[in-house]
């Protein structure tokens, strides 16, 4: 009798491992302290010291699958009504990969005349393109224009794509 409470530690110890990895494994984070707003609108300068607010915005949890093809995210619907309603000058987010911050992007909004050369996420892109289905995001190159860009794409970073696949999140590879 005296082992079952030890027993019991073990369990819960390897099941609380296994949590953390899952969630760990991918996720887009809000920073918890302002980003410059050089460093998104031109995509240089260093963001890797940025504090990420915990937990994150977007977890594998809560992705129903991921297309690599066009970058876009079926998300659960509890999950849209968290992404935030980011002002003109966006709304920084960082994507995480195993541990691995991958890149910094930005949550925009079809009214900003703003320009970002870093990943976004354009939160009411509905607005323009009606056949986009209400549970996608799409993580585009750049805003407004993919020419926009700076430097390599991100998105396409294999650690992200080794992650999802892990976790049996790619489109067509469920």
């Amino acid at each position: 009798m005296k082992s079952f409470p030890s027993i019991l530690l073990v369990v819960v110890a390897l099941c609380s491992g296994c949590r953390a990895e899952t969630t760990n494994s991918f996720g887009i984070y809000l920073p918890s302290d302002p980003v410059d707003r050089g460093i998104t609108a031109h995509g240089k300068g260093d963001w890797s010291q940025i504090r990420l607010s915990e937990p994150p915005l977007i977890s594998a949890a809560d992705i129903v699958s991921y297309d690599f093809a066009d970058h876009s995210i079926r998300l659960r619907s509890e999950t849209l009504a968290k992404i935030p309603r980011p002002p003109v000058a966006g709304t920084p987010f960082v994507v995480v990969a195993d541990g691995q911050r991958i890149y910094l992007g930005v949550f925009t909004t079809c009214v900003s005349s703003m320009s970002f050369a870093v990943p976004s996420i354009m939160v009411d892109r509905r607005v323009l393109e009606t056949n986009q289905a209400p549970d996608i995001l799409v993580i585009e190159r750049a805003y407004p224009q993919p020419s926009f860009g700076v430097g390599p794409d991100p998105r396409g970073d294999q650690r992200i794509k080794a992650a999802l696949a892990a976790l049996h999140k790619l489109k067509g590879h469920e």
